[in-house]
C-alpha cells in the first residue's frame, strides 16, 4: 500500500503544485490587471482634471469677456445718452430764442435754403415773427402758407411736388449726423 499512498500522495502533492503555480500565476494576473487599471484610471483621473481646469478657466474668460462687453456697452449707452441731452439742449436753446433771435434764425434758413416762387410753412410759435411783409424782404416772392406746421419751429419750405423739412427737430438731426463724433471727442477726448 506504500506504493499506492506513494503515487496518490504524488497526485496529491502535484496537484497541490499545480494550484499552487495556478493562484501564483492567477494572482499575478490580477495584480498586473489591477495595476493597469490603477494606472488608467489615475491618467482617466488626470485628464478629466486637466479638461475640468481647461474649463473652469474658459468659464471665467468668458465670464470676464461677457462682463467686459457688459461694462462697455453701459459705459456707450451712458456716452449716448450724454450725447443726446447735449442735443436735446441745444434744441431747447433754439426753441427758447428771443423774438428777434428767431427773425435772424429763420432769415438765415430762408437765405441759404429758399428758392424763389416757395410756400413758407412756420409753426404757429414763429407767427409774430414771420409775416408776408418779413417774407417779402428776401426778395423772391416767397408765400407764407396757411397752415401752421407741427413743430417748435424752423420752416418748411414747399413748391410743386416737393417739400423741405427745415424744422428745428430736422435741423438739431441732420446737424448731430454730421457733428456727433466732434462732440463725443470733446465730451470724452476720444
Amino acid at each position: 500500500m506504500n506504493g499506492k499512498e506513494n503515487i496518490i500522495n504524488k497526485i496529491l502533492a502535484d496537484a497541490e503544485a499545480k494550484c499552487t503555480e495556478i493562484l501564483n500565476v492567477a494572482k499575478s494576473q490580477a495584480e498586473q490587471v489591477a495595476d493597469s487599471a490603477r494606472q488608467l484610471s489615475e491618467r482617466e483621473k488626470q485628464a478629466v482634471e486637466t479638461r475640468l481646469e481647461k474649463l473652469a478657466t474658459e468659464r471665467k474668460g468668458n465670464y470676464l469677456a461677457t462682463a467686459q462687453l457688459e461694462a462697455r456697452k453701459y459705459r456707450l449707452g451712458k456716452k449716448q445718452e450724454l450725447i443726446s441731452r447735449c442735443y436735446a439742449m441745444a434744441r431747447q436753446r433754439l426753441v427758447d430764442m428771443s423774438a428777434s433771435q428767431k427773425a435772424v434764425f429763420i432769415g438765415k434758413l430762408i437765405e441759404n435754403f429758399a428758392e424763389e416762387g416757395e410756400v413758407v410753412r412756420i409753426s404757429e410759435k414763429d407767427r409774430d415773427v414771420v409775416t408776408q411783409k418779413f417774407l417779402d424782404g428776401f426778395g423772391k416772392k416767397l408765400t407764407l402758407g396757411k397752415k401752421f406746421i407741427d413743430a417748435d419751429g424752423g420752416i418748411m419750405l414747399e413748391a410743386s411736388g416737393y417739400d423741405k423739412d427745415i424744422t428745428l427737430d430736422k435741423i438739431v438731426a441732420t446737424s448731430r449726423e454730421s457733428t456727433e463724433e466732434k462732440v463725443a471727442q470733446v465730451l470724452f477726448g476720444e
